[in-house]
């Protein structure tokens, strides 16, 4: 999904890492792609999207409250919000697309409030 962010700051230690701020949520994020230079404060238009590295562990958890809780010092975060298996996203104030594959066995989920974990979200710089 693409959104505007403003770029909080450049990690001084790990190159491709960047704070930004989307949707009033704060991120940590991964910099998959920046082909241009980008600057603290700036506003740019991205691409936002979770990798998951070992197995998916999705929950229907009671809440209605939708965000994002970075887990530790990591990339990995927990994702909370309403699921769509109809248009394969989660609504967590950001939406994130969730591959079909992920999603077969969790139909009965549709529309219900769920937890994912995620190892690490993403960011393309598009704009």
């Amino acid at each position: 999904m693409q959104y505007t962010a403003k770029l909080i700051e450049l990690s001084p230690l790990i190159e491709e890492e960047a704070v930004l701020e989307i949707n009033g949520q704060r991120v940590v994020a991964f910099i998959n792609n920046c082909p241009f230079e980008i600057n603290q404060g700036g506003q740019y238009l991205v691409e936002m999207e979770f990798a998951i590295l070992d197995d998916f562990v999705i929950s229907k958890i009671d809440s209605d409250e939708k965000g994002i809780e970075q887990i530790g010092d990591s990339f990995s975060y927990f994702i909370r919000g309403t699921l769509n298996i109809d248009t394969g996203n989660i609504d967590a104030g950001i939406l994130f697309e969730v591959d079909s594959e992920f999603l077969f066995d969790y139909g009965y989920l549709h529309n219900q409030n769920v937890q994912i974990r995620v190892d690490r979200l993403s960011v393309d710089f598009i704009g």
